[in-house]
């Protein structure tokens, strides 16, 4: 059966490395009426099933004064120690990926543990207590280790305790694989089976050094680390970008268009809510969230072909610690902001960068927008004050006098998110952006991707 491949993003590192950092996950949707849908339902109830005894197993541990320990709970389990029903829900998966599920939840233990355990030595760090790890009330991902797939003449084949079809790949972008095969000769580590609340998807982990696309003679270069690219993220104006290459002219990347995604899906959940179809929200939802990610994926991908254009080997993002939680410029403008993903981006362009050894450096940005980088005021940081404490008050050479525009001291008109986008930059400590060239303003070019 063909899938069709929807895009390729980073997956998150594991505590254990099992994945390094050329990890990288191939998606491909499941089709609706199809076998594989038919299977992913069973498939998911089941992982479910088997994670949620595992944690009541677990549970049972923390409240007995016991450590949770997953490799016992997959003895008990497997051996029906507890229950015969255990060994029985245990089999209806390859034990591999029985295994594999109970090693989540395991996961899930420890992390609550060491949230605990750092919540009694620094609780200001955390908004709440620490809360172990709940049921699952819907169906789980599940984890499919190289042990129950294979590869051959670019099809992916799984056990056939799964029953489900071979998902055909690229046409020559992996070499055939074994069960089981050897770590040097891995290409695909894992597979993960994703219900995604509108269907499912399948999650191929692969390692891109192995895979014929990959060319080392792209990622070997090394980039001019005291050139730098600094971004200020917005709204109707996505990034503002700025540098201080020489012959690099300030960029705005039009975020007009993330906007329309976004307001045309509240209006067409507003529009569904008030005829009670409250299930076609989630479709219209996965839309949504495949249009935003493509274009995220366009403008990251553009940022690193203009470092790789310029020679810039260190790339910096303004980025306030819950700055969507705390944000107040009102309610329209509220909804524009938080409904972008630009941790997501940040994300993506982290990844992207790494694989040509560009550093991104992550800035505080409070009070960036309104000092002035061409007056070369000195920018503070935002300190949260105590109930019944003066706020601090800061003056600034410039101001914006209307949307868009910044004034500096000497009444010069420059873009306001250009001068944001400056000032990130300098308080990251990189100077001398290329705004102003012999009292010009540098005009920027706007961008549509």
């Amino acid at each position: 059966m063909l899938l069709s491949i929807l895009g390729v993003v980073m997956v998150r590192k594991k505590k254990s490395s099992e994945f390094d950092n050329s990890s990288r996950v191939l998606l491909a949707n499941v089709k609706h009426g199809s076998k594989n849908h038919k299977a992913a339902k069973r498939l998911t109830q089941i992982a479910r099933r088997i994670s949620n005894r595992a944690n009541f197993i677990m549970r049972k541990d923390l409240f007995t004064g016991r450590k949770p320990d997953q490799s016992k709970v997959d003895k008990l389990m497997k051996q029906a120690r507890l229950s015969e029903g255990d060994k029985a829900l245990y089999n209806r998966l390859p034990a591999a990926v029985s295994q594999r599920s109970i090693q989540i939840v395991g996961d899930n233990w420890k992390s609550f543990a060491a949230a605990k355990a750092d919540y009694k030595k620094s609780p200001e760090k955390y908004e709440s207590a620490p809360k172990p790890p709940k049921y699952s009330k819907y169906s789980k991902t599940v984890y499919i280790p190289c042990s129950s797939f294979f590869i051959k003449g670019s099809q992916l084949h799984f056990a056939k305790k799964l029953e489900l079809n071979p998902i055909s790949l690229k046409r020559g972008m992996f070499p055939d694989q074994k069960y089981n095969e050897q770590a040097l000769k891995k290409v695909v580590n894992e597979v993960r089976l994703v219900p995604t609340g509108s269907g499912f998807r399948f999650e191929i982990i692969y390692d891109m050094h192995k895979t014929s696309d990959f060319s080392s003679s792209n990622h070997s270069v090394l980039f001019d680390k005291s050139s730098f690219i600094s971004i200020d993220l917005g709204v109707s104006r996505f990034a503002a970008l700025v540098s201080n290459k020489a012959g690099f002219s300030p960029i705005l990347i039009n975020g007009g268009e993330l906007k329309r995604i976004n307001q045309s899906y509240n209006k067409r959940c507003a529009k569904l809510r008030s005829l009670g179809k409250y299930g076609h929200i989630k479709t219209v939802a996965a839309k949504r969230t495949r249009r935003i990610k493509d274009k995220l994926h366009k403008i990251s991908r553009f940022i690193v072909d203009l470092c790789k254009l310029h020679d810039i080997g260190t790339v910096i993002v303004g980025k306030n610690h819950q700055w969507k939680k705390e944000i107040n410029i009102g309610k329209r403008n509220n909804q524009n902001f938080v409904s972008l993903p630009h941790s997501m981006f940040i994300s993506m362009l982290k990844y992207k960068l790494r694989e040509f050894g560009i550093t991104l450096i992550e800035q505080e940005e409070s009070y960036s927008s309104k000092a002035s980088y061409i007056d070369g005021d000195v920018i503070p940081t935002y300190e949260k004050t105590k109930k019944g404490e003066e706020k601090k008050k800061y003056s600034f050479s410039g101001r914006r006098v209307k949307r868009g525009l910044y004034k500096t001291k000497e009444n010069l008109l420059i873009n306001a998110d250009i001068n944001g986008a400056a000032c990130i930059s300098r308080k990251a400590g990189y100077e001398n952006a290329s705004i102003v060239t012999g009292g010009v303003v540098n005009t920027p070019i706007l961008v549509g991707l």
